[in-house]
């Protein structure tokens, strides 16, 4: 009787180990050792790619690697096209400082990341302002791709295979609509931004429907988070405007809005 106890205890410690295991990996396991040296000596890495170059090449290895990859848009000649990437190493104890909270799973990253609501406020412009601008001065989840109804949050259950819907006001492109779609395992969160509607400057339809995705890449990796975003983007080409340098600057500091934004979001 007391060996099948011990052989008992031993499947469920085992049991429990594998799902630990499960739940999150190593850093090695996604990128190669330049990489990781260079993001726990800086944090960060950027990559904007020089126009003409329509690829993404820092992507994590990992299950979502390859649709990714593939999720790129179509660029049109006489376009503006412009790709960026980004990649954090964030520790959870900064997460985690001031927090009540004594951990961070994949599925509070899954929640995050689907509270539209808590988007509304996010700010930008540091470079430029001490506390930055109001980037989103309404944000919400809505019913459908043509739809204005709001609704609530769509954040019970895993987000794996959910496809949502959201409006923002921008403070630069007014209106806008995205189709989010999820994507989510034992540790990883991975989720797209599409636009829905054309993106307005001054008057001028700069991005058209379907011409901006956003990538959202979150990767356990134990006590520390891996995190990964891109934009990419065809902007149409207005004669007597640096459209270029106004897309830039403008998806640079989105990108790391959403950054900031997301390094609160556990207090």
């Amino acid at each position: 009787m007391k060996k099948f106890k011990k052989a008992g205890l031993a499947l469920i410690f085992a049991s429990f180990f594998s799902v630990c295991f499960a739940q999150s990996g190593k850093i090695e396991d996604y990128l190669s050792a330049e990489r990781i040296a260079e993001l726990k000596k800086n944090g960060s890495i950027s990559l904007i790619h020089p126009k003409g170059d329509n690829s993404i090449t820092m992507v994590p290895k990992c299950q979502y690697e390859s649709q990714i990859k593939g999720s790129l848009i179509k660029k049109d000649e006489k376009g503006v096209p412009f790709t960026a990437e980004f990649l954090y190493l964030i520790p959870k104890s900064e997460l985690l400082k001031g927090s009540s909270r004594t951990s961070i799973t994949n599925d509070d990253i899954s929640v995050v990341f689907r509270s539209i609501n808590k988007m509304e406020g996010m700010k930008y412009h540091f470079a430029e302002k001490k506390n930055g601008d109001i980037l989103y001065k309404k944000a919400y989840t809505i019913a459908g791709r043509n739809s204005d109804e709001k609704i609530a949050d769509q954040t019970s259950g895993s987000a794996d295979g959910k496809v949502l819907y959201c409006y923002q006001h921008d403070h630069t492109y007014g209106d806008t609509k995205y189709i989010l779609h999820y994507y989510q395992n034992e540790s990883m969160l991975y989720a797209t931004f599409l636009n829905t509607i054309p993106m307005s400057y001054m008057g001028v339809k700069a991005v058209m429907d379907e011409c901006l995705q956003l990538n959202v890449l979150s990767i356990d990796c134990g006590d520390s988070l891996l995190l990964y975003l891109s934009t990419d983007v065809d902007a149409k080409n207005v004669p007597l405007f640096n459209v270029r340098k106004q897309i830039e600057e403008s998806m640079v500091d989105r990108m790391d809005a959403i950054y900031r934004w997301f390094m609160v979001q556990f207090k």
